[in-house]
């Protein structure tokens, strides 16, 4: 009896750490080369990145590294003094600058 414990003992120090965890599957539907959803986070450029404007009869909003802003903002030490169709006036500690709008397309939707 003795020895067959003994044995039991030995097969079960034989049989590796590492097996007994168990393997995180992935997304069988995912297609080959995608990267799941949160594990890499978009990566900006150092600068600004105005990526929107829109312009209506009673407001003006910017999208400007990722956040939308109205005239008189703050954003990275610097305020948002005039949204233009194609650009956006900041300013900052450098003065007053522009940031352009990197498509140079307007598309007008006509009015109903």
């Amino acid at each position: 009896m003795l020895r067959g414990y003994l044995w039991l003992l030995i097969m079960l120090l034989a049989v590796p750490i590492g097996g007994l965890q168990a393997e995180v599957l992935g997304d069988p539907m995912r297609p080959p080369g995608y990267a799941q959803a949160g594990s890499q986070k978009p990566r900006l450029k150092k600068g600004w990145h105005l990526s929107a404007i829109r312009i209506d009869a009673r407001r003006r909003f910017a999208i400007i590294n990722g956040r939308m802003l109205a005239v008189g903002a703050w954003v990275n030490k610097a305020r948002l003094v005039e949204i233009l169709p194609q650009e956006v006036r900041l300013k900052g500690a450098q003065g007053l600058f522009s940031v352009r709008l990197l498509k140079a397309e307007i598309r007008k939707i006509p009015v109903r």
